[in-house]
């Protein structure tokens, strides 16, 4: 059983799995500073979704990023209970307890992936999946495509 997912980074970082990136040194919403993992979407449009998070505009994603699209050979993922979520999981800034929801994950290292609810659809009706790197099965991750990280011009047009 193989499982898709996909992320935009910079193209020298698409296939560094080491998860010491910016949410390693700040934390993130899923994540405590200095508990490693990698971010992914279960979707193109999702990945893309959620760079805007990031940015002020997508007409500001650099030439330098791409959506890369991922395989995870023989991963089992687990899906966190949506019902074990406290009211603000939401908000940001993160809230403490999605951050030790997340590490706690991580540092069981039980399942290479955790399927999470985005904030970036409402009532997280879609997921992302988090990916330990400290977790035995991540030589079964890899790159298999690299596509420029662009929108459609029609996307977010100023009028």
């Amino acid at each position: 059983m193989t499982m898709r997912l996909y992320r935009i980074a910079p193209e020298y970082f698409l296939e560094v799995f080491t998860g010491t990136g910016a949410s390693y040194r700040d934390g993130a919403r899923w994540n405590r500073p200095g508990d490693p993992v990698l971010y992914f979407a279960g979707s193109p449009s999702l990945a893309m979704l959620e760079m805007s998070h990031y940015l002020p505009s997508p007409r500001h994603v650099p030439a330098t990023y791409q959506l890369g699209v991922y395989e995870v050979a023989s991963a089992e993922a687990e899906t966190l209970d949506p019902h074990v979520l406290p009211d603000d999981w939401a908000a940001f800034p993160y809230p403490a307890a999605t951050q030790a929801i997340g590490s706690a994950w991580l540092r069981a290292r039980r399942e290479l992936v955790l399927r999470v609810p985005s904030c970036a659809v409402p009532r997280g009706l879609e997921t992302i999946a988090l990916v330990n790197p400290l977790h035995d099965d991540i030589e079964g991750l890899r790159l298999i495509e690299a596509i420029p990280a662009r929108y459609n011009p029609r996307v977010f047009r100023q009028r």
